[in-house]
């Protein structure tokens, strides 16, 4: 028997490679490093086109995203093809990358460990994550040969970026082979490079030595110029965004998914600038991200506008930009490629920047463009009128800010002077107030916190519009008035907690109004009656009910997390009759009104409260509840104009939950 001598086993790194090649060879990757570099170099200076700074600074915050986007892709963990490949890919090129590093390490380092264990580990490892690579190569080659979805980008260049990639992995592995081979390594050690030992014992039978030494030579200067292409080559084709992606991905300012950026009168007045006319007129860091995107199509797939027929694409707006962004001095004018239809087709739902997973925030871009066109008067119509209305009645509607407390008729509802020891403030909303159909939400909710034995109390008339629709259309400045005229209100009155029905209203006064010195506990009105069900205060006796399905509001559930307080409220974890849709949760579809869509006319047939309630219809509910004032309407709407929809009652979720109350 042999004794195996663990310690001493390794390989020599430029093992068949003489000198002078060896100095070709660090002169050739040299050479694609620097022709890297200086195509990096000019896309730097795309970027540099921008407004100086918008990059996040905290680098606490860098380490996070990166682990959890970057490192565990956190958005691309699907049960799907393109995830699957993805995943190999990603998880093989990372691999393989640190494996080449650590080799160089050993070998010019001041101590040669590339030997023992962590040489046999290092090169079953390489193996392993090798196949993985090339595994995921050929899946993505079959992907885009066969099932290919439309919202995929695709071009030649990427079936030469595939075959280059694949190239790398099989001559790598050819290599390995050739190099057992001319060596005659033995067998025990061999198999520590198993897919190099297979491809010996199967594919090189009867080859000479010296014949081998040869081939492994060529290859060995294959998989070199390969290497090498790759280096040149990467910044000019879709891999790009293994180096953008996760600059992007640490360097995206941190804020609430709902939350935009506010204009600053000062600057306005320094540069004569209303949001973005010119490519130069983002900021660096969003020119970066344009970069970032590798056209996965996942924005595309959940947009509603996409789907809808409208001729909004969240990726092609992203695209679009870039392809501006390298032309000229960044003074050409987005408007030209980018037309008003298609910015005003977006709802600002989020599901395009919560489904990207390099962070790319498409809703900034459009709402900074939204900016320009109503800084410049290019809004017209409805929208247009209800801005004006939220200006002179402070309310979308146009109605007397006298009339704000007609819904609450007859309930002897508390307000700030008749209860002025409120421990919350009950924020109606104008939809509550003002259409006839969500004021039932608002009557239903007050009985609620009544019965509950909530101590509140409602502004009444002092309560004005919270801007969100001028700030979602583009008119930031009327966002700016409204905001600070109400946060001047809640100071006054001294308020601390607020709760609310309407997830637009939630959304702006918990992470926008900040933005202006208005700090609150704010509470969805889910949030308190799930508190007040579990405490027993009000009862959720779900009966021996109707099937029930729950359109989550893309406001309360995708950008500010709420989820399983609408569940609680309507008992869907005790009902049997509780249906669930395909899209729900965070990954919630669209009823159409967000980002001021609400006062935009729209064909029936490219309605989104239509698309959405036929998935309602199809889960065989008989209601559909939900927790938005506007979805309310919205899919009252669908419901409506639906085959089918006629049988199912819409309903908000304290609508449903009073229902339930006993009587007395």
């Amino acid at each position: 028997m042999i004794a195996l001598d663990v310690n001493s086993t390794t390989r020599e790194v430029f093992g068949n490679i003489a000198p002078w090649m060896r100095v070709v060879f660090f002169i050739m990757i040299a050479a694609s490093f620097a022709v890297l570099g200086r195509q990096l170099l000019a896309h730097l200076r795309q970027w540099r086109k921008g407004q100086t700074g918008g990059f996040e600074r905290d680098w606490r915050v860098w380490i996070r995203r990166l682990l959890e986007y970057g490192l565990a892709q956190k958005r691309v963990h699907k049960k799907t093809l393109g995830a699957l490949l993805h995943l190999l890919l990603f998880s093989g090129f990372l691999v393989l990358t640190i494996g080449t590093t650590l080799l160089s390490i050993a070998y010019d380092g001041p101590y040669y460990f590339h030997h023992g264990w962590y040489y046999l580990i290092y090169e079953l490892t390489m193996d392993v994550f090798g196949v993985a690579f090339c595994l995921g190569c050929l899946i993505a080659m079959y992907r885009r040969a066969f099932r290919r979805k439309p919202s995929l980008g695709h071009n030649w260049g990427d079936w030469w970026l595939l075959s280059l990639l694949l190239a790398l992995g099989l001559t790598g592995f050819l290599v390995e082979a050739l190099r057992l081979h001319y060596t005659q390594v033995q067998p025990w050690l061999a198999h520590w490079s198993i897919i190099g030992w297979l491809l010996d014992v199967t594919l090189l039978r009867g080859v000479g030595v010296e014949t081998a030494r040869s081939m492994h030579l060529a290859s060995w200067w294959l998989h070199t110029i390969l290497v090498a292409l790759l280096f040149a080559t990467l910044p000019v084709n879709r891999f790009l965004h293994i180096i953008t992606g996760p600059l992007n991905i640490a360097l995206r300012p941190e804020r609430p998914m709902g939350t935009l950026v506010p204009l600053r009168m000062e600057t306005v007045e320094e540069t004569g600038l209303i949001g973005v006319s010119e490519i130069k007129q983002f900021t660096q860091q969003q020119l970066l991200s344009l970069d970032a995107c590798m056209e996965c199509g996942r924005c595309e797939d959940a947009c509603p506008a996409t789907a809808t027929g409208k001729p909004l694409s969240p990726k092609k707006v992203v695209t679009d930009l870039r392809g501006l962004m390298s032309l000229g001095d960044g003074s050409v004018n987005v408007h030209g490629t980018i037309q008003a239809e298609t910015l005003w087709s977006c709802t600002m739902c989020q599901a395009c920047v919560q489904e990207c997973p390099v962070l790319i925030g498409h809703v900034d871009l459009i709402s900074d463009m939204r900016r320009y066109l109503v800084g410049e008067g290019k809004l017209s119509g409805p929208p247009a009128r209800a801005l004006q209305q939220v200006g002179n009645q402070a309310n979308p509607y146009g109605r007397p800010n006298s009339d704000r407390l007609a819904w609450a008729e007859g309930l002897d509802v508390p307000t700030v002077e008749t209860n002025p020891g409120f421990e919350y403030l009950f924020w109606v909303g104008c939809a509550a107030s003002f259409d006839p159909r969500a004021q039932k939400v608002a009557r239903a909710t007050a009985q609620l916190l009544k019965e509950g034995g909530v101590n509140f109390a409602v502004l009444g008339k002092e309560e004005t519009c919270t801007g969100d629709p001028a700030r979602r259309i583009g008119d930031e400045f009327l966002f700016q008035e409204r905001a600070q005229a109400n946060v001047e209100t809640l100071s006054r009155r001294k308020v601390r907690k607020i709760v609310t029905p309407c997830p637009h209203c939630h959304n702006t006064l918990k992470n926008e109004y900040p933005q202006f010195g208005g700090q609150y506990e704010v509470q969805h009105h889910s949030t308190l009656l799930a508190e007040l069900v579990k405490s027993g205060k009000l009862t959720n006796d779900t009966g021996d009910g109707e099937p029930i399905t729950l359109h989550d509001p893309c406001y309360l559930a995708r950008v500010n997390g709420e989820i399983d307080a609408t569940r609680a409220v309507i008992g869907a974890a005790k009902d049997e009759h509780f249906r669930e849709m395909p899209r729900h949760g965070k990954k919630t579809f669209c009823c159409g009104a967000g980002g001021g869509r609400m006062w935009f006319d729209e064909p029936p047939e490219q309605r989104v409260s239509n698309l959405r309630a036929q998935e309602a219809i199809e889960t065989g509910a008989k209601t559909l509840a939900t927790a938005c004032p506007f979805c309310l309407n919205m899919m009252s709407d669908g419901m409506a104009g639906t085959p089918g929809g006629e049988n199912v009652k819409v309903l908000d979720i304290a609508e449903l939950l009073l229902s339930r109350q006993t009587p007395g």
